[in-house]
C-alpha cells in the first residue's frame, strides 16, 4: 500500500510546518551503522504542495542505529526523542527520522500504530524533543500555534567560548543567506529572528571522562585539549523558528556552539562527535490538553550507577528554574 506526505510549509517567517503521513505497512529497510553525518537544515518556502515518495526504494537507504524513543504521548500527540545526524526526511543515501518512525511502528517498538503528522521539524545536527499529531485536525491545530508563536521552545547548547559582551540577552535581525548554504545575521528588522538567551560558565564542572572526540579522527588530535572543551552552557528561548536561528544566534555573540561545521571553527568542529545543540522542552495547550515535555541530553552528563557526573545537569536544571517562564514545564526540571 502506497504512503502519502503531505507538507505544509508555512511563511518563512514562523517554523516550518510538515504534514506528515506514517503508514506502517511500510517496507522495513536494512541496519547499518552511520557513525557520524552531518549536514545542512532543509530550506524553507510559503508553498502547498503534496509529495508522493511511495515510489522511493526504503531498501536501498542506510538506517541509523541511533536510539529513537517515545518521550510523551497523549490521545493527539506522540513526541519522540530524536538523535543528532538524522535529517527529517529521506536523502539518497540515508533514512530520515520520518522513515525511522515508520519502520519502528512496524516493528512494534512504537505501540501506536496509527497515522502521524509532523507538524515540526528538527536540523540534522540537532538532538531533542520532535512532536507529532495523531489526526489532522490536530495537526493543524498544532501548525496555527507555531504560526501564532503558542509554543514554548526552549534549547540547550555548548561552547567552548565564552562570552565577551553580555551573558544573557536577546538576540534580533533578519537572517540572510550566506555563503555555502549558511545564514548570517542583519542590522535590519523587516522580519527579523528573536531569540532570549541566557549563558552559565562550566569552570565547576568536571570534564576528565568527557568524551566529545569523532571516532574518525580522535588519534589526530589531544581531545583533553582546554580548547576543545565545553566552557559555556546557551540556553535558548526563540520566539521564531528560522533556519540556523539558534547557530546564527550564537555565532553572532561570539559562542559558536561546540561541534558545528558550519558556523563554529571548522578545523577544532571536524573532530567533534556532534554539534552541541539539543531540543530541550516544548509546551503547548491543544484541545485543552496541557502539553509539557521536558527531555534533558542525559549523554551529555557522563552520569552511571558508579558516576556522579560531570555538573553540567546541576548547570542546566539552575538555568532552567531561574529562566524558564513556563510555569507547566518548571515542575518537570
Amino acid at each position: 500500500m502506497p504512503f502519502r506526505l503531505l507538507s505544509i510549509k508555512r511563511a518563512v517567517w514562523a517554523p516550518v510546518l510538515v504534514g506528515l503521513f506514517i503508514s506502517c505497512c511500510h517496507p522495513v529497510a536494512s541496519f547499518s551503522l552511520v557513525p557520524c553525518i552531518k549536514n545542512q537544515f532543509t530550506s524553507t518556502s510559503s508553498s502547498l504542495k503534496a509529495e508522493d515518495e511511495s515510489n522511493t526504494n526504503k531498501d536501498s537507504l542506510i538506517r541509523p542505529t541511533a536510539s529513537i524513543r517515545v518521550i510523551y504521548e497523549s490521545d493527539d500527540v506522540l513526541a519522540v526523542h530524536k538523535p543528532p545526524h538524522i535529517s527529517h526526511h529521506d536523502d539518497p543515501k540515508y533514512m530520515g527520522i520520518l522513515s525511522c518512525v515508520r519502520e519502528l511502528q512496524k516493528e512494534k517498538e512504537i505501540a501506536y500504530q496509527g497515522r502521524l503528522w509532523g507538524v515540526h521539524r528538527l536540523d540534522r545536527v540537532t538532538s531533542g524533543v520532535l512532536l507529532f499529531a495523531k489526526s489532522q485536525e490536530v495537526a493543524q491545530e498544532l501548525a496555527e500555534s507555531f504560526r501564532e508563536k503558542k509554543v514554548s521552545k526552549y534549547y540547550v547548547a555548548l561552547t567552548n567560548k565564552k562570552p565577551k559582551k553580555k551573558k544573557q540577552g536577546w538576540v534580533k535581525g533578519d537572517m540572510m543567506p550566506s555563503r555555502r548554504k549558511s545564514y548570517k545575521l542583519s542590522n535590519t528588522f523587516e522580519n527579523p529572528a528573536i531569540t532570549r538567551f541566557f549563558t552559565a560558565g562550566l569552570g565547576n564542572c568536571d570534564f576528565s571522562g568527557w568524551n566529545c572526540s569523532s571516532a574518525y579522527d580522535s588519534d589526530k588530535i589531544d581531545t583533553n585539549s582546554p580548547n576543545l572543551l565545553p566552557k559555556t552552557m546557551i540556553l535558548f528561548h526563540p520566539h521564531t523558528g528560522k533556519t540556523h536561528q539558534l547557530r546564527v544566534a550564537a555565532k553572532s555573540l561570539g559562542v559558536p556552539i561546540l561541534g558545528d561545521l558550519t558556523y563554529s571553527d571548522a578545523a577544532e568542529a571536524k573532530y567533534m562527535e556532534r554539534a552541541y545543540l539539543h531540543s530541550l522542552a516544548l509546551h503547548v495547550v491543544i484541545k485543552g490538553e496541557n502539553i509539557a515535555i521536558y527531555n534533558p541530553p542525559n549523554s551529555w552528563f557522563n552520569e552511571g550507577d558508579d558516576k556522579e557526573g560531570n555538573g553540567l545537569a546541576d548547570v542546566l536544571a539552575s538555568l532552567m528554574k531561574k529562566h524558564c517562564d513556563c510555569e507547566d514545564l518548571i515542575p518537570l526540571i
